[in-house]
C-alpha cells in the first residue's frame, strides 16, 4: 500500500529503528560474535547493492556515470545450474551497519519519487537492496593444504512501490504511466504467489508453470520467491475506512503468499573447485607427491617462515634460534650416519681380512671400536628426539604467528571503524558550524 517507507519502520522495542537497520545490525553483530568464537577459522566478508525498477528499467542506484550522472541499467542472466545473475551490478564492500546505512540513505537520494494525491512523496518504482554475505570456514585437521568452505548467503530487502488506483492518486502525464508499471509488475508478481502457492501443485509434486518472466521483478526475484531461499512478506494497511479497498486487496496479496512452500539449504561449496589453474596446481603437486612416495625420496622440508610486521620481536626471535638450531642439528645428524657408516663398513672389511689364526686381533678391533658404534647410534638417538621436538616447536611458533596476525587484523578493524565515526562526528561539527554562523550573520 502506498505511503509506506521500510527504513522508517516503528518498533516499539528497538527505539524506532527501521526493518532494514534492524536486520542488518543483526547480521553483523552475529558475524562479530562467530568471528571472536572461531577466530582464525572462519572469515566473512559483505557487500551490499541498490537497484530500482522504474517502468521495467533496472537501474543501478549505486553506480552511476560520474561525468553526466546518469544511472546505468542492469541486466538479468541466467547462470548453468539456473540462478539468477545481475549482470553490471556495483557491489560495495561493508564493514559496518553505519556503511550499510549509508549506502542506503545514497540510494535512496536519487530513487524516483514524486507528490499525488495520496501521498507527498510517492515511489514511483520498486527496490531492492541486498546483502550478500561470503563466509569462509576451515574444516582441515589443520595439515597443509588448509581445507576451506565457502558458504554464500543473500539478504534481499524488496520495497514495493504501494498499489494504488489511478483516480484516487489523480494521476496524469508521466504518472499515469508510472503507475501502470507499478501495478502491472505488483499483478505479474501476485500471479507468481498465487501459481507458487496454489495448493494442487503441491499435492501433484509435478513441475507447473511459473510466470516468472512476465515482469522485471518477478525475474530478479525469481530465487527469493521459488528457490532456495526464505521469505517473508510484511503488508501495511491502513485503518481509516476511506482506505478500506486497498487494504482489503493487500490482506488477499498476504495471504496467497502464505501459501508458498520453499525448502532451503546451505549454499556451500569447497574453496578452489571453479578455478581451473588451482586444481591444475594441485594435481601437479600431489603427482609429485605420490612419485616421491613411491621411489621413497620423500623428504620434509621446512620454508623460511612468514612473520607479519606488527609480530612481537620475541616470536621473531625465538622463530630463528629454532630454524638455526634444526639446521645445525640436520647437519650433525647426517655427519654421524656417515662417520657411523664408516666405521660399520671397516669392520666389515676387517672381518673379511682376517684368517681364522687372527680372530684375537678381529676380536680386539671390535672391542675397540664397538663401544664408538654403540656411543654413536646413542647420540644418532638423540638427535632424532630432538629434531621432532624442533619441529613440534616450529609448530607452536607458527600458530602464535598467526595469533598475532589475527589480533593485527582485529586492531586494524576497530582503527577504521573508529576514522569513520570520527568522520562522521567532523561532518556534524562542520555543519553545526555552518548552521551557527549562518544564525549569526541573520
Amino acid at each position: 500500500m502506498t505511503g509506506v517507507d521500510l527504513d522508517a519502520n516503528p518498533s516499539d522495542t528497538n527505539n524506532g529503528m527501521g526493518i532494514i537497520p534492524r536486520a542488518v545490525s543483526t547480521i553483523f553483530s552475529q558475524a562479530r560474535k562467530l568471528k571472536e568464537e572461531r577466530g582464525g577459522s572462519w572469515n566473512y566478508s559483505i557487500k551490499g547493492s541498490f537497484i530500482e525498477i522504474y517502468n521495467e528499467d533496472l537501474i543501478d542506484l549505486l553506480n552511476s556515470d560520474e561525468t553526466t550522472g546518469a544511472r546505468r541499467e542492469v541486466q538479468i542472466r541466467e547462470g548453468k545450474d539456473g540462478q539468477i545473475i545481475w549482470g553490471g551490478l556495483r557491489e560495495v564492500s561493508v564493514k559496518g551497519p553505519n556503511e550499510v546505512m549509508t549506502l542506503i540513505r545514497q540510494g535512496t537520494s536519487i530513487r524516483r519519487t514524486n507528490e499525488t494525491d495520496m501521498n507527498a512523496q510517492s515511489s514511483r518504482s520498486h527496490a531492492i537492496f541486498s546483502l550478500t554475505l561470503i563466509q569462509k570456514k576451515y574444516t582441515g585437521s589443520g595439515a597443509p593444504p588448509r581445507e576451506w568452505v565457502t558458504i554464500v548467503s543473500k539478504f534481499h530487502f524488496v520495497d514495493l512501490a504501494g498499489s494504488e488506483r489511478l483516480k484516487r492518486t489523480a494521476a496524469a502525464g508521466e504518472r499515469i504511466k508510472e503507475g501502470i508499471s507499478i501495478n502491472s509488475g505488483l499483478l505479474a508478481l501476485g500471479n507468481v504467489i498465487s501459481a507458487l502457492g496454489d495448493p494442487s501443485r503441491a499435492k501433484s509434486h509435478t513441475a507447473s508453470h511459473i510466470p516468472y518472466r512476465d515482469s522485471k521483478l518477478t525475474r530478479l526475484l525469481q530465487d527469493s520467491l521459488g528457490g532456495n531461499a526464505h521469505t517473508l512478506m510484511i503488508a501495511c494497511v491502513s485503518p481509516t475506512e476511506w482506505n478500506v479497498g486497498e487494504t482489503v486487496n493487500t490482506l488477499k496479496y498476504a495471504n496467497r503468499a502464505r501459501n508458498i512452500k520453499n525448502r532451503a539449504v546451505v549454499n556451500e561449496k569447497e574453496d578452489g573447485w571453479d578455478d581451473v589453474e588451482w586444481l591444475q596446481g594441485t594435481i601437479t603437486r600431489l603427482r609429485k607427491e605420490v612419485k616421491q612416495l613411491k621411489d621413497g625420496s620423500a623428504v620434509i622440508t621446512l620454508s623460511e617462515p612468514e612473520v607479519p610486521e606488527g609480530a612481537s620481536k620475541k616470536v621473531l626471535a625465538q622463530m630463528t634460534d629454532l630454524q638455526n638450531n634444526y639446521e645445525d642439528l640436520r647437519e650433525k645428524f647426517v655427519e654421524r650416519t656417515e662417520e657411523l657408516a664408516r666405521l660399520r663398513r671397516e669392520l666389515g672389511e676387517r672381518h673379511r681380512s682376517t684368517s681364522n689364526g687372527a680372530i684375537g686381533g678381529t676380536a680386539k678391533y671390535e672391542e675397540i671400536v664397538g663401544p664408538v658404534i654403540e656411543e654413536y647410534e646413542k647420540t644418532i638417538g638423540a638427535m632424532e628426539a630432538e629434531l621432532s621436538l624442533n619441529r613440534a616447536a616450529l609448530r607452536l611458533t607458527n600458530e602464535m604467528v598467526e595469533e598475532k596476525e589475527e589480533e593485527l587484523a582485529q586492531i586494524t578493524e576497530r582503527h577504521s571503524a573508529t576514522e569513520l565515526y570520527v568522520e562522521e562526528l567532523r561532518g556534524r561539527l562542520a555543519k553545526v558550524t555552518e548552521r551557527e554562523a549562518s544564525t549569526e550573520a541573520y
